[in-house]
């Protein structure tokens, strides 16, 4: 009886922080998102890095490897906003398939799209922020899916 406890308890404690880590990297992800809205690619470039390790750093997860080589072709993107705003979309729709899956999340997150660029993105909010062009098309785009 003590032993089927403790197993209960290491799997709800591994479940928990599996959680908490799903939430850790999707806050890293937004961080892209939002400096790739302020035209920022300086703090793109160094959100892309801190989410790049959080991934590298977590257990095994089903998108991981698909998520980690998306996010390699970001990284190499350097700080050219340009080059950061094209690969996104893979990173994206890698990430919406890994929340989607995801068993807990802390918050609402939208699935959106750009019909411009024909491109997807994840966010906190339903107002739509493009991070593909900026300012200077911000509120361009729809939302297609949630998952609370």
């Amino acid at each position: 009886m003590k032993q089927i406890i403790l197993s209960i308890t290491i799997l709800l404690f591994g479940y928990a922080a599996f959680a908490q880590n799903t939430n850790d990297i999707l806050k890293k992800y937004i961080s892209i998102k939002n400096a790739l809205v302020n035209s920022d690619s300086k703090t793109a470039e160094t959100a892309i890095t801190n989410f790049y390790e959080g991934i590298k750093k977590e257990g095994n997860f089903t998108q991981k490897n698909d998520l980690l080589k998306a996010t390699e072709k970001l990284s190499k993107a350097g700080n050219n906003l340009e080059k950061q705003r094209a690969a996104f979309n893979d990173v994206s729709a890698t990430m919406w398939n890994f929340i989607k899956d995801a068993e807990k999340i802390n918050q609402p997150v939208y699935y959106q799209y750009c019909p411009m660029k024909k491109a997807n993105w994840l966010s906190f909010e339903e107002e739509i922020k493009n991070p593909y062009y900026g300012a200077s098309m911000l509120n361009c785009g729809k939302v297609t899916d949630k998952k609370s």
